[in-house]
C-alpha cells in the first residue's frame, strides 16, 4: 500500500521525532521530542545521584513530577504553524499546573508532626480528592480539549478521563482503608517520599499516561487494521488497570507507613484476603470485558448509559478487591468504630467521592472525550491514510452513524460537518469525496436518514 502524504500545510517533512508506522498510516508520536529528550535526560541526571547521596527519594518525586509535565507542555505546535493555546487550552493547562500540588501537598504530610493527624488526615483527603481527582474534572469536558494536531500522543484527550479514574480509584481505595483499617501503620499517614516515588511512577503513570496511549493506539488499530478485537486483548487491557491499581495500593500502603518500599515486608497477609482480591479481579476482567464485546466498535457507538455500567462493573468489583486487599496489607479488615468512628466517617466521604468520581464523572468525561477522538480522526488520520484505508475507515463510520438513534445522528454528523469545515481545502476535498463514496454504497434506506442528518448540519 502506498503512503498518502496529502497536501496539508503541515506535511511530512518537519522533523517529529518518534512515529506510529504502519502500511497506509504514518503519523508523528510526538513532534519535537528528539528536542525534549535531552532535558528530560538533564532532569533524571541530577536527580539520581542527589537522592542516592542525600537518602531520599524527593529528587525522583521532583523529577518524576518535572518529567510529564514538561512533556504534556511542551509546544508542539511550533513548528506546525499554531499558536499555543490553539491545541493548549487554558483549562488543559491549568489542569496540567494544578499537579504541582502533589508534592507539595506530600511535602505537607511529610512535615507535619505524626502527633499532628488531624493535620495529616486533611493533607491526604484534600490530595486524594481534589489535587489528583477534582483537578481532572476541569479538563474532561470539551472546552479543555484543543485542536486537533498531525501527531499521535494528544495529552489533553488522555488527560481528564484517566485522572478521573486514578482519583476515583485512590479514593476509594484510601477510603475504605480509613474505614476497615486500624492497624499498623494505622490510618495516620507518616510519609515517605520513595514510596510516593513509586505511586507516581508504577500507578499514576499506568493510570493516566500509558493507559491512554495504550488506548489510543488499540482504538486506532482497529479501526484501520481490525486488529486488537479479541476478547483476550480486552480482557489483557482490564488485568493491566488492575495491575497498575495493585501497585498503586501497595506504594500507598508503605506511604502511611513511612517505609520504603521493599526494604521490609509491610504485607501482614491473609488467605481470605487473598481470594477475595483473585475472584473480584477475575469479576472485574471477564463481565467488562464481555460488555466491551457487547457494546462493539467503533467507540461513537458506546452510549452514556453503556459507559455508566462499564463504571459500576469497575467501582463495585473493585471495592471487593480493595476490601480483600487491605485483609492481606493488615491481616484482618475491622470496621472502624467507637473512638475510630471518625475514621470511618472520613474514610466513607473519600469512598462516595470515589464513586462520584469513577461512575456519573467518567461517564460525562468519556462522552466527552469521544468528541475529541473523532475531531482528531476526521481532521488528522483520515487525510493520513491512504485512499483504500481511509474507505474502509469512513465506511466504518458512517455505517455506525446510520444506526444511531435520530437525535444522536444528527448530532454526530452535526460534529462531522464543522470537523471537515475546518480542513484545509486539500484534506477537506480527500475525505468529502471519500464520504460521499461511502454514502453511495449504504442502502437506501440508510443513505436517506444520512443525507437528512446532512441537510439539518448544512441549514444550521
Amino acid at each position: 500500500m502506498r503512503a498518502d502524504n496529502g497536501n496539508s500545510p503541515v506535511g511530512n517533512s518537519i522533523p517529529t521525532g518518534p512515529e506510529v508506522k504502519s502500511p497506509g498510516l504514518s503519523l508523528p508520536l510526538f513532534p519535537g521530542f528528539n528536542r525534549i529528550l535531552p532535558l528530560l535526560t538533564v532532569y533524571w541526571i541530577i536527580a539520581i545521584p542527589t537522592s542516592i547521596l542525600y537518602s531520599s527519594g524527593f529528587p525522583l518525586v521532583i523529577a518524576g513530577w518535572l518529567s510529564p509535565t514538561t512533556i504534556m507542555l511542551w509546544p508542539v505546535g511550533r513548528k506546525l504553524g499554531l499558536r499555543y493555546t490553539d491545541y493548549r487550552t487554558p483549562w488543559f493547562i491549568a489542569s496540567v499546573a494544578s499537579m504541582a500540588g502533589v508534592p507539595l501537598t506530600v511535602g505537607w504530610i511529610i512535615s507535619t508532626p505524626f502527633a499532628d493527624q488531624l493535620t495529616k488526615h486533611v493533607a491526604i483527603v484534600a490530595l486524594i480528592s481534589v489535587v489528583i481527582g477534582l483537578f481532572g474534572v476541569e479538563v474532561a469536558h470539551k472546552g479543555g480539549f484543543g485542536k486537533p494536531v498531525r501527531m499521535f500522543f494528544r495529552p489533553d484527550l488522555i488527560l481528564g478521563s484517566n485522572r478521573i479514574l486514578a482519583g476515583g480509584l485512590a479514593a476509594l481505595a484510601i477510603g475504605m482503608k480509613f474505614m476497615f483499617s486500624n492497624a499498623p501503620p494505622g490510618d495516620t499517614p507518616v510519609g515517605n517520599w520513595y514510596a510516593f516515588f513509586m505511586i507516581i511512577v508504577l500507578g499514576l503513570y499506568q493510570l493516566i499516561p500509558l493507559r491512554g496511549l495504550i488506548k489510543l493506539r488499540t482504538m486506532v488499530s482497529r479501526m484501520v487494521y481490525d486488529k486488537y478485537r479479541g476478547l483476550g486483548i480486552t480482557a489483557l487491557k482490564e488485568f493491566y488497570l488492575i495491575v497498575g491499581i495493585s501497585l498503586m495500593l501497595f506504594a500507598a500502603h508503605n506511604f502511611f507507613g513511612g517505609v520504603t518500599p521493599f526494604s521490609r515486608n509491610v504485607l501482614a497477609g491473609s488467605s481470605q484476603g487473598l481470594a477475595i482480591m483473585v475472584i473480584s479481579a477475575a469479576f472485574v476482567i471477564i463481565a467488562r470485558s464481555l460488555y466491551k464485546r457487547h457494546i462493539g466498535d467503533p467507540f461513537i457507538k458506546e452510549t452514556i448509559g453503556q459507559s455508566l455500567v462499564k463504571d459500576v462493573i469497575l467501582a463495585g468489583g473493585m471495592s471487593v478487591y480493595f476490601y480483600g486487599y487491605i485483609n492481606v496489607m493488615v491481616g484482618r479488615a475491622v470496621f472502624n468504630s467507637g473512638p475510630s468512628l471518625y475514621l470511618s466517617l472520613i474514610g466513607l466521604g473519600l469512598y462516595l467521592w470515589g464513586l462520584i468520581l469513577l461512575i456519573p464523572l467518567r461517564a460525562w468525561a468519556r462522552q466527552n472525550q469521544k468528541f475529541g477522538l473523532m475531531r482528531q480522526m476526521v481532521e488528522v488520520m483520515l487525510p493520513s491514510l491512504n485512499e483504500e484505508l481511509r474507505s474502509k475507515v469512513m465506511g466504518k463510520v458512517v455505517y455506525a452513524v446510520s444506526e444511531l438513534p435520530e437525535e444522536r445522528r444528527n448530532k454526530m454528523v452535526q460534529d462531522m460537518a464543522t470537523f471537515v469545515g475546518e480542513m484545509n481545502q486539500a484534506d477537506r476535498e480527500k475525505v468529502m469525496k471519500t464520504q460521499m463514496q461511502v454514502l453511495s454504497s449504504l442502502s437506501p434506506e440508510k443513505r436517506m436518514d444520512m443525507m437528512k442528518a446532512m441537510d439539518r448540519a448544512l441549514l444550521g
